[in-house]
Parts: C-alpha cells; sequence; structure tokens
C-alpha cells in the first residue's frame, strides 16, 4: 500500500457506501475496495450480482433509508440511478426518480460530514442527445479532443439532465465545504460480459457491424475493470474540491487512423488550443495527472458485413 493510501485512511481503513452495488459496475467496484482494504457498506433496491460483502437492500428513492446508510461512513460511491434514457417508465418519471436519488444520497452526505464523494455520471451530459440519435455523419461534438472540462448540453435527455443536476449540486456542495472532496466521473459505454461474448469471444479483435459502431460518441468506452480501478482510486487520491472528469478511450478501428476519423466524421468539430493536431480523439491528461489512473485494456476493432 502506498504511502498516499495510508495518508489518506488514516490508521484505519476507509469505510465505504456504494449506492448501486448489485449492478454490473457497482459488484466490481465493491471487489476492487475490499481487495484495497476499504470496509464497504454495499446497498440496492435488488440483488443482481454476487457481492464480497452483504447487501443491505434498500431505495435510493427513499430519503430516510439514506441518511440510514450514510450514516458513519467515510466517503460515498454514488450510481443508484436509472440507467440510460429508455430505462424508467416515462422520460418524466426517469428524470424525477433520479433526481430524488441524487438529492437524497448526496444531501445525506453533505448533513452527515462525509469527506468523499465518487458521483456515477454519464458521457450524455456532454453532448446534446437527440432523439433518434443521429447515425450518419457529421457528427455535432462540441471540440477535439474530448475531455472532462466539456460544458453540461444535455438537451431534453432526461437522463444527461439528471445527471448533470448530480454534478452541479457536487460542485456547490464542495464550494460550500472546503474539505470536502467530490468528483464526478463522465463514464462512457462501459464494456460488459455479454459484449465482450457477443464480439469478442474469438479473438483480441472486436468483430463490429458497421452501425454498433458509434461514431455519435467517438466510440467512446471503458472495461468495467478499467470503471472501477478508477473510481476506487479517485475515492483514495481526489484532494479537496469538485473535480470532474472523461475517463474514456476512443475505440482503435481498423483502416481508420485519426485524420481519416476527423475528416470523415467531424469535419466541422473545432480543435481546442493548443491542439491544433489532437493525438487522439479523448483527452486523458486531466484525470491521469490528478490520480495517476491508466485505463488497462483499450478496445480493438474491425469492421464487418452486416
Amino acid at each position: 500500500m502506498s504511502s498516499e493510501r495510508r495518508s489518506l485512511k488514516g490508521d484505519r481503513s476507509m469505510k465505504v457506501l456504494v449506492t448501486g452495488a448489485a449492478g454490473k459496475l457497482g459488484s466490481k467496484i465493491c471487489k476492487t475496495l475490499c481487495e484495497r482494504g476499504c470496509e464497504v457498506r454495499a446497498t440496492d433496491r435488488r440483488a443482481q450480482h454476487e457481492l464480497p460483502v452483504q447487501l443491505e437492500l434498500a431505495d435510493s428513492r427513499d430519503e430516510l433509508a439514506m441518511y440510514r446508510l450514510v450514516e458513519g461512513v467515510d466517503a460515498v460511491i454514488h450510481l443508484a440511478n436509472h440507467t440510460h434514457a429508455g430505462a424508467g417508465p416515462s422520460a418524466a418519471s426517469l428524470l424525477s426518480e433520479n433526481v430524488a436519488m441524487n438529492s437524497n444520497v448526496l444531501t445525506a452526505a453533505l448533513e452527515l460530514g462525509v469527506s468523499r464523494v465518487v458521483f456515477a455520471s454519464s458521457i450524455q451530459v456532454m453532448l446534446s442527445f437527440r432523439h433518434p440519435r443521429p447515425r450518419t455523419p457529421p457528427f455535432p461534438l462540441p471540440y477535439l479532443p474530448l475531455d472532462g472540462d466539456c460544458p453540461p448540453a444535455t438537451g431534453t435527455n432526461p437522463y444527461a439532465l439528471s445527471k448533470s443536476f448530480g454534478e452541479e449540486f457536487l460542485r456547490v456542495a464542495a464550494a460550500s465545504r472546503p474539505e470536502l472532496a467530490c468528483t464526478a466521473l463522465r463514464y462512457p459505454f462501459l464494456v460488459t460480459d455479454a459484449y465482450r461474448q457477443r464480439f469478442l469471444s474469438s479473438g483480441p479483435v472486436a468483430k463490429l457491424p458497421r452501425s454498433v459502431l458509434d461514431w455519435s460518441e467517438a466510440t467512446a468506452h471503458l472495461t468495467m475493470d478499467d470503471a472501477a480501478e478508477l473510481a476506487a482510486t479517485v475515492l483514495e487520491r481526489q484532494r479537496p474540491g469538485y473535480h470532474q472528469f472523461f475517463p474514456a478511450l476512443a475505440m482503435d478501428v481498423a483502416g481508420y487512423d485519426l485524420d481519416r476519423v476527423i475528416s470523415e466524421f467531424y469535419p466541422d468539430v473545432p480543435l481546442r488550443q493548443p491542439l491544433r493536431t489532437p493525438r487522439d480523439l479523448i483527452d486523458l491528461a486531466a484525470v491521469q495527472s490528478a490520480t495517476g489512473w491508466v485505463p488497462r485494456e483499450r478496445i480493438r476493432a474491425e469492421i464487418i458485413d452486416e
């Protein structure tokens, strides 16, 4: 264990509440935290995936239940939300319920003196999604290379709006409590076991139909393992204040070097100064500088006929 980790935890293990702990990402985060010596309190509405700790069943929409679960912890990793724009019973319900979950968990954390918060935000906060989403170029990215500094551009996407609310809550909370460390991670598409079985079962290169490659999101992705490692690393190393990162990699697609990708899919997208010619579609410099985290796996892909 590094000296930095010891100084953050003190003489005892960090006690961490993970909401949405039984989901795909939550279960991996719980495992990673346990491996790093944290004491994990895991909560979710229902059991979905096997956990290394006991699961406490609770609904994040229940304000009083969240106060009970937050009581006594040092840190919160908040994942509990409807997972995408089509996941709720309706757009209005998804927005109101996600905002309620975020408000309940984050308010309890703020009022009960939690010192560290990591919030699972989304790439969708940045990209002003339209429905149906564009499938043909050019694609309207805000700029290249993408990074976590991109201002919110949610459009009317209820999922993105709910994530933007969580980010803004943490920004204001960190300003009101100088000792509080808050980080929003704008996760991209997370590579699941099902994705691996479908597209990577025959080797290290994903065989992807053209329609599966999402150029409207710059093919941004992250493996579940890398996403879990990042959440745990941020929790240990984040400094007081509000921090916002876009932890993602663009896919390495055979036959598409960076010049071709930009000219074919993003010809009108501005290039950020001073990077007149970006080295990649996504800039990880900020998160790497702040945490030392480096993703281990970039998806290599080959386009196949559908």
